[in-house]
C-alpha cells in the first residue's frame, strides 16, 4: 500500500476521533478551569474523583476494544454478519457490568476515597461530585458497544459529533450552575457534576442511535441484540479482558500515584491534574492515531497482509513525532500561559514549569507506546500489552516512591518516574511489534507455500 494511501487511511479514521477527543477535552478543561477558579479544593476533588471513576468505566470500554478488534478482523475476512453478532452481544452483556459498577460507586464512593488517602474537606467535595455523576456510568456498557461499532468499521465521525454535543452543553451548564449565573443557584462542584451528567446523557443518546445507522457497513441491530450470545461475548472477553486489565492497571497506577501526591501536599493532585491535562492535548492525537492503527491492523490481519501493518505503524509514528516536536516548542516557550488557563494561584503556578518540561520530552516515547500498542492489539494480542502495562505500573510506582520520598523531589519526582516508564516501555513494545509481524509474515508465507504445493 502506498504511503499516501496509508496516511489518508490513518487520518480518515483518526481525525474524527481526534476532533471528538479534543472537544471532550474542552469539556474536561472547562470543568477544571471553572472549578479551579472557584476553589483549589474543588480542583483536587475532581482530580481524585475523575481518575478513580474512569478506572472502573475504562474497563468496560476496554471490553469494547475487544469487540472493535474482532469486528475489524471479521470485516477483513468478509464476515460482516458475524461482526454484527459480536456487537449485539457486547451491547447486552456489558450493560450488566455497567449496573454493577454504578452500584459500587453510588454506595461506596467515600470508602474508596478514604482508601486513596483523600482527606476533608476535599473528601466531601469528591464524594458529592461522584454521587451525582455516577448515574452516567449506567450508560457506559451500551456506549462501549457503540464505540466498538465505530472503531471496528473505521466510520468514526459520530464519535466527533457526540463529543461536540457533550462539550457544548457542558460548557454552558458549567457556567450557569457552578457560579449561579442567569438566576440559577450557585452549586459549585455539584453544579459541575450535574452539567457533565446532563451533557453525557444527551450526547450519549445521539451516540447510541448513530450506531444503529444503516449507513455503517456493520452496525448495532435489534436482531443482533435479541440474539445476543454468551458464546460471542466470551470471544470478546478473551481479547477484551487483557485490554481491560491493561487499562485498569494504568489507571490503578495513577490512583496510587495520586495517593503519593496526597501525602506530599493537599494541592499536589491539582498540580498533577493541570500538567497532565495540558500535555494530554498532543496525546489525544497519539490516541487517535493509535485507534486508527488498531483498526487497520485488525483489517490487515483478517486479510492476511501483515507486512502492511509494519508500514502503517511507521507512518503513524512519523505523524506523532512531528506533533511532539511542535508541542515541545510551545510548552518550552509558553509554560505560564498554559498553566494560567487552569488557575491563578501563585503556589500552583510556581510548580508547573519544570514538570511541564519533563512531560514534554515524554511525548516521544509515549506516542511510540500508543502506536505500537494499537497495532499489537489489532493483531489480536492484547495479552502482551497487559503484561507490558503490569511491568510499567510496578516500575513507575517504584521509581515514583524513590524520587518523591527518598530523593525528596516531591511532585517533580513523579513526572521523572513517568518519563522513565514511557521510555523503557517504548523499547519493549517496539521490539514485540516487529517480532509479532515477522511471525505473522512467516505464517502467511508457509500457508501460501502449502496451497501451492497442493
Amino acid at each position: 500500500m502506498k504511503q499516501e494511501t496509508i496516511n489518508r487511511s490513518l487520518l480518515k479514521i483518526g481525525l474524527p476521533i481526534l476532533a471528538g477527543m479534543l472537544v471532550s477535552q474542552v469539556q474536561q478543561i472547562t470543568d477544571q478551569a471553572f472549578l479551579g477558579h472557584a476553589s483549589s479544593e474543588y480542583l483536587s476533588a475532581v482530580g481524585n474523583a475523575g481518575f478513580t471513576i474512569w478506572t472502573t468505566i475504562s474497563f468496560l470500554f476496554a471490553l469494547g476494544t475487544g469487540s472493535a478488534i474482532l469486528v475489524s478482523q471479521r470485516i477483513g475476512e468478509g464476515r460482516k454478519d458475524k461482526a454484527e453478532e459480536i456487537l449485539g452481544s457486547t451491547f447486552v452483556y456489558s450493560s450488566f457490568f455497567a449496573v454493577g459498577v454504578f452500584l459500587i460507586w453510588f454506595f461506596g464512593n467515600r470508602a474508596i476515597f478514604r482508601l486513596m488517602g483523600v482527606q476533608e474537606p476535599i473528601l466531601s467535595h469528591a464524594a458529592l461530585y461522584t454521587k451525582i455523576y455516577t448515574f452516567g456510568v449506567l450508560f457506559s456498557g451500551i456506549n462501549s458497544a457503540a464505540q466498538a461499532a465505530f472503531n471496528g468499521t473505521g466510520h468514526t465521525r459520530p464519535m466527533m459529533i457526540s463529543a461536540i454535543l457533550r462539550a457544548g452543553i457542558n460548557v454552558v451548564l458549567d457556567w450557569v450552575l457552578i457560579f449561579g449565573n442567569l438566576g440559577a443557584p450557585k452549586l459549585g462542584i455539584a453544579g459541575a457534576a450535574i452539567a457533565t451528567l446532563t451533557a453525557d446523557v444527551i450526547g450519549g443518546t445521539y451516540y447510541i442511535s448513530a450506531a444503529f445507522s444503516k449507513k455503517l457497513p456493520v452496525r448495532l441491530s435489534l436482531r443482533a441484540i435479541r440474539g445476543a450470545s454468551l458464546k460471542n461475548y466470551l470471544s470478546v472477553i478473551k481479547i477484551g479482558i487483557p485490554a481491560g486489565l491493561e487499562e485498569f492497571g494504568w489507571n490503578a497506577g495513577n490512583i496510587l500515584l495520586l495517593r503519593f501526591l496526597n501525602q506530599v501536599d493537599p494541592l499536589a493532585a491539582g498540580v498533577y491534574t493541570i500538567v497532565m491535562s495540558i500535555t494530554l492535548i498532543p496525546a489525544l492525537f497519539f490516541i487517535a492515531m493509535g485507534n486508527a492503527a488498531m483498526t487497520l491492523s485488525g483489517r490487515r490481519t483478517g486479510e492476511g497482509r501483515p507486512g502492511e501493518i509494519r508500514v502503517t505503524g511507521r507512518r503513524a509514528l512519523v505523524l506523532c513525532w512531528a506533533t511532539s516536536i511542535a508541542f515541545l516548542a510551545l510548552y518550552v516557550l509558553f509554560p505560564s500561559f498554559f498553566a494560567g488557563l487552569f488557575t491563578k494561584d501563585p503556589a500552583v503556578l510556581a510548580q508547573t514549569g519544570a514538570m511541564l518540561l519533563v512531560c514534554s520530552f515524554a511525548l516521544f516515547p509515549k506516542s511510540a507506546n500508543i502506536i505500537y500498542g494499537g497495532a499489537i492489539r489489532g493483531m489480536g494480542d492484547t495479552r502482551f500489552m497487559f503484561l507490558s502495562q503490569v511491568f510499567g505500573t510496578v516500575f513507575v510506582l517504584v521509581m515514583a516512591r524513590l524520587f518523591i520520598f527518598n530523593f525528596k523531589l516531591a511532585t517533580l519526582g513523579l513526572f521523572i518516574a513517568v518519563f522513565l516508564d514511557e521510555f523503557v516501555r517504548a523499547f519493549v513494545n517496539g521490539f514485540w511489534f516487529h517480532r509479532k509481524i515477522n511471525r505473522q509474515e512467516t505464517a502467511v508465507q508457509a500457508a501460501s507455500a502449502a496451497r501451492e504445493a497442493v
